[in-house]
């Protein structure tokens, strides 16, 4: 009797073990298959490539890698599978967009051209003038590369909604910027003599401008062009077009270190990131060489700020609820 009693015992308690590990299984099922996306690997990939041609070409536009149009895609959802992201986390998302802002940064930069006194000539036969100050650029490389892995250290410390409450700010904050390039120069105007762009203190400009973009550039996920076009073109003669295609060629090597950075905490998502790139890759090329040579300069500066202003405002309150 007392024997019976000690097996029925032991079969409850396995009854009950099983049926937790069952649900706990579920779970976790349930949570895989909301951060799959939907619609299979085929139609994932044609999706990457989707969203990294779409970002690149809007990047190439206004001097940025994209990010800030990859992330929003690349996290939303829907029931849809078409029109429904990629099924990445907060962080995966900023990690794989800094994987394809390289791209993004190289081919557009290639699209506009190096403005150089050794090609100037078979440029100007041919119609087209580069555009890239390659000094410029170099010298905001070389800051933001020390910068970016701290900031990619950083976001990794933030929670999600954390993450998407600062893009979103950040966003709306860069927003109005460049619009207002004309308002503010009149006011500061004054202050600016004309050594300040004879002189080489045009490169010192571009080093602090490269701390603080390399930083933000670490932590969204972003090529920093958000903090670059409008610091060139406040702080310099730049053109608005000019400081576009700078921006692009200077975001190339520091989006490599933070995303090596991000690839060491987890945060890229390999089985996506390479279709991105080359859709990115494309579509800034396109940008840079057909479109945005072509486009005036009120309507880029407009586009820019309507598109961080809506894609901000969508960020900040994804994040707030």
């Amino acid at each position: 009797m007392l024997r019976s009693l000690v097996l029925m015992g032991r079969g409850g308690t396995k009854s009950v073990l099983g049926l937790a590990a069952r649900r706990k299984q579920a779970r976790c099922s349930s949570n895989d298959a909301k951060n799959l996306p939907s619609g299979g690997p085929l139609v994932e990939q044609v999706k990457a490539g989707v969203i990294g041609a779409t970002a690149g070409l809007v990047g190439s536009l206004a001097g940025l890698g994209g990010g800030f149009v990859m992330i929003p895609m690349m996290t939303h959802q829907s029931r849809r599978a078409l029109v429904s992201g990629l099924g990445l986390t907060q962080h995966q998302a900023h990690g794989t967009s800094l994987f394809a802002v390289g791209s993004t940064g190289l081919f557009g930069a290639i699209g506009y051209g190096i403005k150089s006194d050794a090609v100037a000539e078979a440029d100007d036969a041919e119609g087209n003038q580069g555009l890239v100050e390659l000094d410029s650029a170099m010298a905001i490389s070389a800051t933001a590369m020390i910068t970016a892995r701290f900031g990619a250290l950083f976001a990794a410390r933030l929670s999600e909604k954390a993450l998407q409450r600062a893009l979103g700010a950040f966003m709306m904050f860069v927003a109005p910027l460049v619009p207002g390039k004309r308002y503010l120069l009149q006011e500061n105007g004054e202050r600016k003599s004309a050594d300040d762009c004879a002189s080489n203190d045009h490169l010192l400009h571009a080093s602090m401008i490269g701390c603080f973009s390399g930083f933000l550039s670490g932590i969204f996920g972003v090529g920093g062009g958000a903090i670059v076009v409008p610091a060139l073109v406040l702080s310099t003669d730049t053109t608005q077009h000019t400081a576009v295609a700078t921006s692009l060629a200077a975001m190339v090597l520091p989006s490599m270190v933070g995303t090596y950075t991000h690839y060491c905490k987890g945060n890229v998502a390999l089985r996506v990131a390479p279709l991105i790139a080359l859709g990115s890759a494309a579509g800034s090329y396109f940008g840079g060489r057909y479109v945005g040579t072509e486009l005036n300069e009120d309507v880029m500066k407009a586009g820019f700020s309507v598109l961080m202003l809506v894609l901000g405002a969508k960020t900040w309150k994804k994040g707030a609820t």
